[in-house]
């Protein structure tokens, strides 16, 4: 019997129509929670790889994924994106966006066409565009940041890797200073070293890191605080009482939603970071926080915390480099009180998600580190002598936390 004889192959795309019909839009829940929303995505995709031909899915990673990405770093650059979210209703032509860029009408024909066909902007009529469903959310200042940050950088990492891994035999990288970075950018300063004198693109990769910190479940609301941190906690009333230091903690974000979901709890907050980050922060936006200048590579001066917070720093940084930060954290702890908190992500041995493993590639190409597996991090920790190491992962995807004692 061929498909056509088939009821249920002929119908299909009637019924994954008529399914697509019942999930929420952006924003609106009806019932749908995030672990189930995951469980039927990763659903649709094992659907999608069904009806894909093996030759289609080759063509559409090797061939089309690197014009896409160019096409969505060229809408940020020709102001397409904010420009068609600014007018939904009348939409806004490729003539009309070519003049207020001073580009190429073509160019912009070419590249508005990809937009439409892959859902970044929706074509109206000859020429004329309105807003998807993702268009104002990539035309948002920070989304736009995190794309020329990610394609400038990242993108060009990613394509040097192989010419620098054939040079070096295949080997992975041997320092921060000998990575596809060096090779893309002729440099031979590290990642950060060269961030610090590219201002602008290290504006963007700021932006990009506070994109992740709101992207990701927020740690307050499904990791146990009360009973890892808040019990046990000594207030003695005393203006010693030091309750939670943010080790390379940025602007604060996870401070702030520690002290959002416990308000008025008691106890003294610190934010470290470098000076030059701690200074670019405005005292109004982190009541109670205490601020300090701070390099995690150099003996941590706030003793004996009852926790000692740490998101997304050691997987920028090699097995040696980790030890040396966690070495300094380890001389302040008080031991069987302190404890270290970890937000990072804690990889499967098995059947790993595309965005860790992807993330861990741009950690290996860029700063010669990595994501670590729960093995990893249980050997990283005890070789500082840390004990009582123990895992939580989150109801349903993204970042964990490795709680672990001296």
């Amino acid at each position: 019997m061929s498909q056509n004889d088939n009821p249920t192959l002929a119908s299909l795309p009637a019924q994954i129509a008529a399914l697509t019909e019942t999930i929420p839009a952006p924003g609106q829940s009806r019932g749908l929670d995030e672990m189930r929303r995951l469980e039927a995505l990763n659903a649709a995709r094992t659907l999608v790889a069904a009806l894909e031909s093996p030759v289609e899915r080759i063509i559409r990673d090797v061939v089309m994924t690197p014009p896409i990405l160019m096409a969505l770093r060229m809408g940020v650059q020709l102001g397409i994106f904010s420009q068609i979210s600014q007018n939904p209703d009348h939409g806004v032509s490729s003539r009309e966006i070519a003049d207020k860029a001073g580009a190429s009408p073509i160019l912009v024909d070419q590249i508005t066409r990809l937009l439409a066909a892959v859902g970044y902007i929706r074509q109206e009529s000859v020429q004329c565009f309105k807003p998807s469903t993702l268009t104002a959310v990539i035309a948002d200042p920070t989304m736009e940041a995190t794309t020329r940050a990610c394609f400038e950088i990242g993108n060009l990492c990613a394509a040097k890797a192989p010419e620098f891994f054939r040079k070096n035999s295949n080997q992975f990288p041997s320092s921060a200073t000998d990575t596809p970075f060096q090779l893309a950018f002729n440099t031979q300063l590290t990642y950060f070293e060269w961030l610090g004198q590219n201002p602008e693109l290290a504006k963007d990769f700021q932006q990009w890191m506070t994109l992740n910190q709101q992207a990701t479940s927020n740690w307050v609301d499904w990791f146990n605080v009360q009973e890892h941190i808040l019990d046990g906690f000594h207030v003695t009333n005393s203006a010693e009482d030091i309750l939670l230091v943010d080790v390379g903690g940025g602007e604060g974000s996870y401070l702030r939603q520690f002290m959002e979901r416990f308000p008025g709890v008691s106890g003294r907050f610190f934010l470290q970071d470098l000076p030059h980050v701690v200074s670019s922060i405005k005292n109004d936006t982190l009541p109670g926080v205490e601020l300090i200048g701070h390099d995690f590579f150099t003996p941590q001066p706030i003793k004996g915390a009852r926790a000692y917070f740490m998101h997304w720093i050691l997987h920028d940084w090699s097995d040696e480099h980790c030890r040396s930060i966690l070495s300094n954290i380890v001389a302040a702890m008080k031991p069987g009180y302190s404890k270290l908190i970890i937000h990072e992500r804690i990889l499967s041995d098995t059947n790993g998600d595309v965005a860790s493993a992807s993330l861990s590639i741009m950690m290996m190409v860029q700063v010669a580190a990595f994501e670590r597996s729960e093995k990893q991090w249980r050997e990283l920790l005890e070789s500082v002598g840390l004990r009582e190491i123990r895992f939580y992962y989150p109801p349903a995807s993204g970042e964990g936390i490795i709680e672990a004692l001296l």
